[in-house]
């Protein structure tokens, strides 16, 4: 099992990598760059795009305008 996210060379020529999480499931494939960008953004983890946005405000006027 392992312990940590792992990039591992996919092909013999060392050009196409994958990315396997800390389960050994492929999170992605493609360059050595690629790999290490998508390990970067799994490390820093995702918020909840709630929590980042401010709450929008009512732009409609019709929307204030009782009928």
């Amino acid at each position: 099992m392992y312990t940590m996210p792992m990039i591992l060379p996919l092909d013999g020529s060392g050009r196409v990598y994958v990315l396997q999480d800390k389960n050994g499931q492929v999170v992605g494939s493609g360059s050595r760059e690629v790999c290490e960008r998508l390990l970067r953004l799994i490390g820093m983890g995702l918020s909840p795009a709630a929590e980042n946005t401010p709450a929008a405000q009512a732009s409609n006027v019709r929307a204030v305008i009782t009928i």
